[in-house]
């Protein structure tokens, strides 16, 4: 696995063009939302925006993290001359839009299925936190005045008793779980996709069938993705503090974002792409038999 975590980088540091469509699109997904908030008062231009940004996501998401697999493809090659690995490094960019024809309608669904998914999520965390808010006296009200404000959340926490101290860290640990389990099943439902070209639905199933089948290694790649994940939200607490240590910030932010897709990708690559390659070929091979019988 090490191995593994390595070569990532140098496949992230070789196809750094992967950030430039990632950067843009944040960029004008924001300007968008701001544009949103300000034009938006019915309910009819909610929803029209709703699914703006959906349509938005699933054509960049297609586009994109094909353009991550054939970034991989781009790594495991060997060129001579540097010039050549500088001309087809331009290139990774030419399969943006190739995604997006071959994956835009099964992203759109995977946006669908993704909103039912934390929906669920979101029921099973909000029944499973009633007790312990009981017990904290505290309301699901009080939630957003208390996290938008450092001021707020400290006063929260100096007026609880040690008892409902122990009940918040006990919800927090649950909470995390939760989520946590949800992201470690859902971790190879994308490469499953920009892969095998299944339905959403199918190649959910059969991605957590996958985690299991490597259980191990997936647990490893999982609690590094998390490290990782955890450090780069720790320093970006920082980012707000000085407008050159904000850029630097956000220069590292996207740039673990993209080592962290290649990473999920290149595993995915190693362990299972093969399978892949070898159904495809088998069903060729039952379709050329069924031609010939029926020759």
């Amino acid at each position: 696995m090490f191995k593994l975590f390595k070569d990532s980088f140098k496949a992230t540091n070789e196809g750094i063009i992967l950030a430039i469509p990632l950067v843009l699109f944040m960029w004008l997904l924001q300007l968008y939302i701001l544009y949103s908030k300000e034009v938006v008062d019915t309910i009819p231009e909610f929803i029209l925006s709703a699914v703006t940004i959906l349509f938005m996501m699933s054509a960049f998401c297609s586009g994109w993290f094909y353009m991550v697999k054939k970034g991989i493809e781009f790594y495991k090659k060997d060129f001579i001359l540097d010039k050549d690995k500088a001309s087809e490094s331009l290139k990774l960019i030419q399969a943006l839009p190739v995604g997006v024809g071959k994956h835009f309608l099964t992203f759109v669904g995977v946006a669908f299925i993704f909103a039912l998914l934390l929906a669920l999520l979101l029921f099973v965390m909000y029944k499973v936190s009633i007790p312990f808010i009981k017990d904290i006296n505290f309301s699901f009200s009080q939630m957003g005045t208390v996290l938008n404000s450092p001021q707020e959340m400290a006063n929260f926490l100096n007026n609880l008793s040690p008892e409902q101290l122990i009940a918040l860290f006990n919800l927090n640990i649950i909470l995390m779980v939760i989520t946590s389990l949800f992201s470690f099943l859902i971790m190879l439902w994308i490469p499953e996709i920009i892969y095998r070209s299944i339905n959403p639905v199918l190649a959910l199933f059969t991605s957590i069938k996958k985690i299991f089948v490597k259980f191990w290694k997936s647990i490893v790649l999982f609690l590094y993705v998390s490290l990782v994940n955890f450090f780069i939200s720790f320093f970006s607490t920082f980012a707000f503090t000085h407008p050159i240590v904000y850029m630097v910030m956000m220069i590292l932010y996207f740039y673990f974002i993209v080592y962290v897709i290649v990473l999920i990708f290149l595993y995915y690559d190693r362990e299972f792409a093969s399978e892949g390659i070898n159904e495809s070929a088998e069903t060729e091979d039952n379709s050329d038999s069924g031609a010939d019988g029926q020759r």
